[in-house]
């Protein structure tokens, strides 16, 4: 298992650029671009989460703790050390005309699991994504 923490600060472009970097890092391992594009989109989602929510305006760190079981799959834990989720999280598609929502059930359908929860002072959006062996560098 390859294990990797990524991190930076909460701010929108430094989020976006989290996300990238990790994507990256994927591209040595994945040959399918189509999964890492899901990747990507999961990530750039759950960060921007954190950059909108979290913090309540302000900034804070934000990590990605990487986890890659080359052959099988993909582990990201998107973590921070803000304010948590208020109330149950539901995975659910907002009406068309809700501002927003949108981030969480677009992981949801992405991912093979997705869950959310606070350990201590950390709140964590865990994200598995299962990866055939043939979208795997040689």
């Amino acid at each position: 298992m390859i294990r990797r923490t990524f991190a930076a600060h909460s701010a929108p472009e430094q989020s976006r650029g989290l996300a990238r970097e990790v994507v990256g890092f994927l591209g040595q391992y994945l040959a399918d671009q189509n999964i890492l594009h899901d990747l990507d989109i999961m990530l750039t989602e759950a960060c921007a989460n954190v950059a909108r929510h979290a913090y309540r305006g302000g900034e804070g760190r934000l990590e990605v703790r990487l986890a890659v079981s080359p052959g099988e799959s993909v582990d990201l834990d998107i973590v921070d050390w803000g304010y948590g989720f208020e109330g149950p999280v539901r995975f659910v598609n907002p009406a068309p005309e809700a501002e927003g929502g949108r981030g969480l059930f677009i992981i949801s359908r992405l991912s093979d699991a997705v869950a959310v929860r606070s350990e201590g002072q950390e709140n964590i959006v865990a994200i598995h994504k299962k990866i055939g062996t043939n979208s795997w560098k040689s």
